[in-house]
């Protein structure tokens, strides 16, 4: 059977660069002959999971796949599996991440229907993602970078229905729901990663939110934080909400609050940038700037930090605790936050304010202002972000 198992494998493997060959010869363009070999070598794991099974065999034919690919690009052998674009390695990158996901399979038990489904987004939410991305020019605007609307749906689309027909077949405890969340965060991950790396972020992401999906009871208080972030990050930086910094610490703050407090952490969290940038939008629409935003309309490092530092140590507290103060600690931490942003925000549409330390009259936007349409902001604001039910 092991030899079968080898044969089948490395006989499979050259079917499809074979067939990706034929048709880059026939003037097929490098972006579908790319694709093509991306989308056939997924079935790869079937074939090694059903004649080798799991352990150091299916180990070494990952290895052996890894070497030939990346052997092939440093001396440019396969044409029409390269990437004019970025010059990426991507199909190496590829066999690194299943070569990873081999070991943990061994280690771990059950990973390894785990690794099948990170497999299949990868090579069929992937490759329809970007087959069907570049072809479709009609209302098909780019979202991230050069990632398109069409192109992300794609992707969630096909991983989905794939996550939803192998967990079918190999009778997974992953429900309709469960299956789409998969496809949406494989998505989410292919829309932020560039230079081919999403062929390890979307197979490694994946198949730890399918195991933890499977096998972790009350994961579906944890799904909010992890689908929805990439997107998040997209959001930020292509709108310049955040600088490149802030994503950095904002990420390590949702991670932190994320794992406390679960959904409710992060959309209270999220709740506060959404609001916040609000806000902003209404200082940019009267034509006016703080001190804060004078240099550029992205929200840095410091003020990350400076917003959610005590959220961030309450949701830390309740973690080690377990006592429910904290998360009142935490949500007061957030809606104090988030009234001192609507303070300096809405008091900028003001006509003047008034310095109560030093008893005068200063520039609106001057810090230590303070305005009678910034103060009412300051009391309606904490109720708004603490509508939001535990």
């Amino acid at each position: 059977m092991l030899f079968w198992g080898y044969f089948g494998a490395l006989a499979y493997g050259v079917f499809c660069l074979l067939i990706s060959l034929f048709a880059y010869k026939l003037g097929v363009p490098k972006r579908y002959t790319r694709k093509i070999v991306h989308i056939l070598v997924g079935f790869e794991w079937m074939i090694l999971y059903h004649l080798m099974g799991v352990g150091i065999h299916f180990l070494a034919v990952c290895l052996i796949f890894t070497a030939m690919l990346a052997i092939a690009y440093k001396k440019n052998l396969m044409a029409m599996i390269s990437s004019d674009s970025d010059n990426a390695p991507g199909t190496v990158y590829y066999g690194v991440s299943m070569t990873v996901m081999a070991i943990v399979s061994i280690f771990i038990e059950g990973f390894v229907f785990a690794f099948g489904i990170a497999v299949l987004c990868t090579s069929i939410g992937d490759g329809f993602a970007g087959v069907i991305g570049s072809s479709v020019k009609k209302f098909n605007p780019a979202v991230y970078k050069n990632k398109t609307l069409i192109g992300s749906v794609s992707m969630a689309f096909f991983s989905f229905v794939s996550t939803l027909i192998f967990s079918d077949v190999y009778k997974l405890n992953l429900g309709f729901f469960e299956c789409l969340m998969i496809g949406i965060l494989a998505a989410g991950m292919e829309l932020i990663t560039d230079f081919g790396l999403d062929n390890v972020t979307i197979p490694i992401s994946a198949s730890a939110f399918a195991y933890f999906l499977m096998n972790f009871s009350g994961a579906e208080n944890y799904i909010v934080p992890i689908v929805l972030t990439p997107f998040i990050i997209a959001v930020a930086l292509s709108r310049g909400i955040l600088t490149r910094r802030g994503v950095i610490f904002a990420v390590v703050l949702d991670l932190v609050i994320s794992i406390a407090l679960g959904n409710f952490g992060f959309v209270l969290l999220l709740a506060f940038l959404i609001l916040s940038v609000g806000i902003d939008k209404i200082k940019a629409h009267f034509n006016k700037k703080d001190e804060i935003t004078a240099k550029t309309g992205a929200r840095d490092s410091v003020q990350v930090f400076a917003n959610g530092i005590v959220p961030m140590f309450a949701a830390l507290l309740y973690l080690l605790t377990g006592n429910f103060v904290f998360v009142i600690a935490f949500s007061a931490a957030i809606a104090e936050a988030f009234a001192d942003t609507a303070a300096s925000g809405v008091g900028m549409l003001s006509s003047s304010a008034f310095d109560i330390v030093r008893m005068r009259k200063v520039p609106v936007g001057l810090s230590g202002g303070v305005s009678l349409i910034g103060t009412l902001a300051s009391l309606v604001a904490p109720a708004v972000i603490l509508l939001i039910p535990m």
